[in-house]
């Protein structure tokens, strides 16, 4: 549980220290601390004065990814932000190096949910409610923590997520089938198919080789399971009556846009369109995202 430090100032519970996963992408703005769940230890990436911020922001990420996800993206985020304020994000299970279950069973949404629940009240979210960040299969996740302890949650911002499931198309249905067969290593060739899988000089894509060699088969199969049958909680999300953010990239085809557009409208929100960007906003277009996320955040 958080605490009241002698300043009157929020106190997050104290997390251990550890390494970062591969080259530090952070350029030494965040350090790895353990967060430890009833599936093992998540690892977690924060920024100086986390435990104290008056704000704290935690991104969760998506599918094949990790919390390096965000790691680059930290730095214009503390670039542009107002003083009070500091960022989190957290590995799921399977992912990088966070503690990954043998079992496909054991990457059930409810599972995700509730590592996510039990990561923000270690980021001190029972005192100090945080603003949710999820990207991708990040937000079906964030989604339902909401909805689970809405008292945990400032604000909710859904980047690149559908509301729906999504449709497994032919190719789809074919890379998974790789991956059972050649084993997640996969996930490096098919980004780099012109790199050979060795140490790479640029700190993203040797990240990248390394999070492909490190992330579970089990965990994949289980989160691509998830993503081809979840319901719609918009209404749900929609009683709450928290202020919520869709954005995406306008080059985003993961999800059909009309997807994006629809939820936003269910929601009584406007959603915002990140032009030149993909399906990972904070890679492809960091600045816009980060001014965007700012925005939202101020205003909330």
């Amino acid at each position: 549980m958080s605490s009241i430090d002698s300043k009157g100032a929020h106190a997050a519970p104290t997390l251990k220290p550890i390494p970062l996963f591969g080259p530090d992408l952070s350029a030494g703005t965040a350090r790895g601390v353990a967060i430890h769940c009833s599936c093992g230890t998540l690892t977690g990436a924060v920024t100086e004065h986390y435990a104290h911020a008056e704000h704290l922001s935690v991104f969760i990420p998506g599918f094949t990814g990790s919390k390096e996800d965000f790691l680059g993206f930290f730095p214009g985020l503390l670039g542009s932000a107002s003083q009070g304020r500091a960022y989190a994000a957290y590995s799921q299970r399977g992912q990088a190096d966070s503690a990954a279950p043998q079992e496909t069973k054991s990457y059930a949404l409810a599972d995700f949910v509730s590592d996510g629940i039990e990561a923000l009240l270690q980021f001190g979210a029972d005192a100090r409610p945080v603003d949710l960040v999820g990207h991708s299969f990040g937000g079906v996740v964030a989604r339902r923590i909401a909805i689970a302890r809405p008292e945990l949650i400032r604000s909710l911002t859904l980047i690149s997520s559908g509301a729906k499931s999504l449709q497994e198309r032919p190719e789809q249905k074919a890379g998974i089938e790789a991956l059972r067969r050649y084993g997640t290593s996969l996930l490096f060739r098919a980004a780099y198919p012109d790199l050979p899988d060795e140490r790479q000089a640029d700190p993203y894509t040797e990240m990248y080789r390394l999070r492909a060699h490190a992330s579970s088969l089990a965990g994949i199969l289980g989160i691509s399971a998830i993503l081809k049958d979840y319901p719609d909680v918009s209404d749900a999300l929609s009683a709450l009556g928290l202020p919520i953010a869709i954005m995406y990239g306008n080059e985003d085809d993961v999800w059909p846009q009309e997807l994006y557009r629809w939820e936003a409208d269910r929601l009584a929100v406007t959603p915002l369109i990140i032009p030149g960007a993909g399906h990972s906003a904070q890679l492809d277009r960091p600045i816009a995202l980060s001014r965007a996320l700012q925005r939202f955040w101020e205003l909330g």
